[in-house]
């Protein structure tokens, strides 16, 4: 699975990175999320899992969740939404009943190209489907480490999935005091936690999601401590100062 989604996720950064996201690549590019499922569910099979692909498509969303993001924990039900839509024309009205409650009907129209973007258009959501729920979600299987058939058995189980950790994580936990100016200039320059972007890159309020305008929302690290930090930049800051 790996030799896939690595190198797709790379490629989608690279499109994101330069603001050429097209269709067809976005396309593509969901179906290789799409299909990584399906490859998970062939093994659950094999190990005599109970339970088919709607199920483990809720698990994934559940595992692989991104808090605080408005559809980060439902974004791999949206990605499979999309890969049936493209090859089925449109929905089964049956089958995702519950996301044409939630969505309205879902069709290979749902998402559209559009100034460098490519907008997934719903019942109340407009919004950039690549940097919204394609990036986080390969952000989510990219570098899984397997090195044997049993490490891949493991995580088809759901078991020995650990939570991702970013270099901003890494960077954040250290209490190193030569780590303590980028930790400064990065909690002073945050992601949107909805798309990924910068606040000046950041195109969210232009979007809706559920029927609200989208709007930058900054992603704060909870292991940053200003006080803390601004105490390693300069041992003459006291945070009691007046």
């Amino acid at each position: 699975m790996q030799l896939v989604v690595d190198p797709a996720f790379a490629a989608l950064r690279s499109d994101l990175a330069g603001g050429s996201a097209r269709l067809h690549q976005v396309f593509g590019a969901n179906l290789f999320l799409a299909h990584a499922i399906d490859y998970v569910l062939a093994i659950r099979i094999a190990d005599g899992i109970a339970g088919g692909r709607a199920k483990l498509v809720k698990t994934f969303d559940e595992i692989f969740s991104v808090a605080g993001a408005r559809i980060g924990n439902r974004k791999f039900e949206l990605i499979d939404a999309i890969n049936n839509s493209l090859k089925h024309i449109e929905l089964d009205p049956v089958r995702y009943d519950d996301l044409r409650q939630r969505y309205g009907q879902l069709t290979f129209r749902s998402l559209v190209e559009e100034d460098g973007l490519v907008l997934c258009i719903l019942e109340g959501f407009r919004f950039d489907y690549a940097r919204v729920v394609l990036r986080p979600a390969y952000a989510a299987l990219s570098g899984l480490d397997h090195e044997s058939a049993e490490d891949v058995l493991e995580f088809a189980r759901g078991r020995g999935v650990e939570d991702s950790w970013s270099v901003a994580d890494e960077l954040m936990f250290s209490s190193d005091p030569a780590d303590a100016i980028d930790q400064m200039i990065m909690a002073c320059n945050p992601e949107c936690e909805d798309c990924g972007e910068r606040e000046d890159t950041c195109r969210c309020a232009q979007f809706k999601y559920d029927g609200t305008a989208g709007r930058f929302e900054p992603l704060v690290h909870d292991r940053f401590d200003f006080d803390t930090v601004m105490s390693r930049i300069s041992g003459a800051y006291r945070p009691d100062r007046e």
